[in-house]
């Protein structure tokens, strides 16, 4: 168990931050590439807290590609939190990442009415339709739909998160769709690719008939004032 410096992380109103410095190293990635590939909406991140036997304790899992790192987080009676250590002790926990899932449930829902009128959105205009609050806006929706990509891959319904795509790519969503439809079995191949492509025309087409009921024909992507932004 590696104990870290406390001044490596911070918590203000419930909300945790962590050093750059302290996380880069462990993704390997420099602090100013994991800024950017955070802009970009490729690094997840899920806060979970201990339950029963482990009340009081935090666990914060940070992951990039196929590295992950966790951070355990100790309180003790005087101060908040007093003891950071990097470790992979298993813990008795609950999500807390409360608006991720409140951002999900509406994303499904506007998803929804988009393949019912058999439409797509870029990222950001997604972000603005929900009228999310900054900063890091993008990144609030990146791990909303890998939510849903996980509800819809437990269920064996197509991916919804089809529907979102970047302008940035030529049509195609952002790597990090690819790279989490491979985590869940689904995706194999270059995220670049001409696999991706013909992957995501599959997924996308069955994902319109599924949620939308309408044939995959009629898409028009949605572009909304400030879409050149978009990842």
């Amino acid at each position: 168990m590696t104990v870290l410096p406390a001044r490596a992380i911070s918590i203000t109103d419930g909300a945790i931050v962590i050093a750059a410095e302290t996380v880069a190293p462990r993704l390997g990635l420099d602090p100013e590439a994991l800024q950017a590939e955070m802009h970009r909406g490729q690094v997840c991140c899920l806060v979970e807290t201990g339950v029963d036997q482990d009340e009081g304790r935090t666990r914060v899992t940070v992951r990039y590609q196929a590295r992950s790192w966790t951070l355990v987080i100790e309180p003790d009676g005087k101060e908040r939190v007093t003891t950071w250590s990097a470790s992979t002790i298993p813990l008795t926990t609950r999500a807390t990442s409360i608006h991720c899932d409140q951002v999900a449930e509406q994303l499904r829902v506007s998803l929804q009415n988009m393949a019912t009128a058999g439409l797509t959105i870029t990222y950001g205009g997604l972000a603005r339709l929900l009228e999310l609050s900054p900063p890091n806006t993008i990144h609030q929706i990146t791990l909303a739909l890998e939510r849903l990509m996980e509800e819809d891959a437990e269920a064996g319904r197509p991916f919804i998160a089809a529907l979102v795509l970047s302008k940035a790519r030529g049509g195609l969503p952002a790597t990090g769709f690819f790279d989490c439809a491979r985590r869940l079995g689904r995706f194999t191949g270059d995220p670049n690719g001409k696999e991706a492509r013909s992957f995501h025309a599959t997924e996308l087409a069955a994902a319109h008939k599924f949620w939308g009921g309408c044939d995959g024909n009629r898409i028009d992507a949605v572009a909304l004032p400030g879409d050149a932004h978009d990842p």
